[in-house]
């Protein structure tokens, strides 16, 4: 008796858990007001975890300056401001990608 129950149960909520899982556009929404979203969440995490490490980079060439290791602090340091420089770049050519 557990078993048909199972199965019935099975059978009749199948459908209404396929409906639920479709994507937006599935169901009726734009595909690319979708894709743009996504693309736009994704370029601002890559670009915010970029700059948190850059900004870490500048704090241990900092300490590298600190304790008089003037060659290692400044290559930190300059990697860390390249690195910021690359990540606005290309956070902005991907919004002007993105908005077209």
């Amino acid at each position: 008796m557990k078993r048909w129950t199972v199965l019935v149960f099975c059978f009749f909520t199948s459908p209404a858990l396929a409906i639920m899982r479709l994507p937006g556009y599935a169901q009726g929404s734009d595909l690319r007001i979708t894709i743009e979203e996504r693309a736009h969440a994704i370029t601002d995490v890559i670009a915010l975890v970029v700059s948190i490490l850059a900004i870490i980079g500048i704090l241990i060439g900092a300490g590298y300056f600190a304790i008089g290791q003037g060659d290692r602090g400044r290559s930190y340091v300059v990697g860390s401001v390249l690195g910021l420089v690359l990540a606005a770049s290309a956070y902005g050519i991907a919004a002007l990608v993105i908005g077209s």
